[in-house]
């Protein structure tokens, strides 16, 4: 790789994780955009690493096609499924409000009616009767007190039945309203589904067609090693220009946290740091099996420094945490970061999958200091 675009795509990065780092230098908006398109020139960095033939960088990129489109499809598949979860909820709520308001509309219809009988039996001109029978002022005036008191009792009771049916109607237009959103919901949740398994099945087809291209252990070698070279060329471009930023004053150092930082998923350990992958090559960190969809969280606080998709990777997130650390979340199935966000501890920041190639769902985690893997059993907590 020539030193010269290296140089520059570094000093490039300096500046603009700079301005990242310090709002006071560019707006929030203007560093997000700048980090995202330093993030684009990483990836045509990496592609130039050599090492595979023309059809598997062709099936290759075909299989980054398929596994982004369903990284898209499953993103609007889980947005769906919460929409259904919050209008299910909606209507239910809805629903029992009906319910209450049906018994008050019964109950008020059934003593408007008993008013109305009984003032229909005292006649329209009872208040006339009342002081032609009382001869004590202070009965007349008792009792005509007592008659207004009942005539605007029973308007008062009128009102509020009226206001009952009000509401009665405005609930049941919101339980119309959410029944049609769900039937429309439940519908586009169905037709992203179908997509998604026919973009699961070519990707299926498209691994199929790279095996067949990988055909005897020395070409399964020499892809590993294009795909680890690919991950340093990254790391590196980042690293060497992220050492030189100020690190956020107001969080507790990553060291400080050494043997207590949780798990990045619930999963089982599968693969440990230094075991053997192949006759020349160790794991540089941990896979971590688990079911898909399952979240991924952040063992510290960050910022976003990479989250895109990297040939043999998958969909990837790496996260600075200062003083030369970060840390490396791959073969994610969905990213709900962008470049340039800041995470704090435990949040999550993807959801499990196979990106990248991989057959079974788990999660691929390194923790590097200057660029280094470093063993993630002397950082996490004993368990996960």
């Amino acid at each position: 790789m020539k030193k010269a675009p290296m140089r520059l795509l570094q000093h490039w990065l300096f500046i603009l994780l700079l301005t990242a780092a310090c709002p006071t230098l560019a707006g929030e908006k203007e560093d997000r955009q700048k980090l995202q398109q330093i993030g684009k020139d990483i990836l045509k960095l990496e592609q130039s690493v050599k090492g595979d033939s023309k059809e598997q960088q062709r099936l290759a990129k075909e299989l980054k096609n398929t596994e982004l489109d369903a990284a898209r499809l499953n993103q609007a598949i889980h947005d769906l499924e919460a929409q259904l979860v919050t209008l299910d909820a909606e209507l239910r709520q809805l629903q029992s409000q009906k319910s209450s308001l049906d018994k008050s509309r019964q109950a008020q219809q059934s003593l408007i009616a008993k008013q109305i009988t009984a003032a229909y039996r005292l006649g329209n001109e009872e208040s006339i009767k009342l002081l032609l029978n009382q001869e004590d002022p202070d009965k007349v005036s008792r009792a005509l007190k007592y008659y207004d008191y009942f005539l605007k009792a029973r308007g008062e009771k009128i009102e509020q039945y009226l206001q009952t049916m009000t509401e009665l109607k405005r609930v049941e237009t919101g339980i119309g309203e959410r029944q049609a959103a769900l039937t429309q919901r439940r519908a586009s949740l169905a037709e992203q589904q179908e997509k998604l398994g026919e973009s699961l099945r070519m990707r299926g087809e498209v691994l199929v067609r790279l095996d067949r291209q990988i055909k005897n252990s020395k070409q399964a070698l020499r892809q590993l090693h294009s795909e680890r070279k690919r991950l340093e060329t990254v790391i590196r471009a980042l690293e060497e220009s992220i050492a030189k930023l100020v690190s956020p004053t107001n969080t507790e150092p990553f060291t400080k946290r050494k043997g207590k930082l949780p798990w990045p998923v619930k999963g089982t350990l599968s693969q440990y740091f230094g075991a053997t992958r192949t006759a020349d090559i160790t794991w540089n960190g941990w896979l971590l099996k688990a079911s898909e969809g399952t979240p991924v969280h952040a063992i510290h606080h960050g910022r976003i420094v990479f989250s895109d998709y990297l040939r043999g990777h998958g969909m990837l997130v790496i996260i600075d945490h200062g003083d030369g650390y970060m840390s490396l979340y791959a073969h994610n199935q969905v990213l709900l970061k962008v470049t340039g966000d800041w995470v704090q501890t435990g949040e999550a920041i993807a959801r499990v999958g196979n990106s990248g190639g991989q057959r079974d769902h788990a999660l691929y985690f390194e923790i590097r200091h200057n660029g280094r893997p470093t063993n993630p059993k002397t950082w996490l907590t004993r368990k996960g």
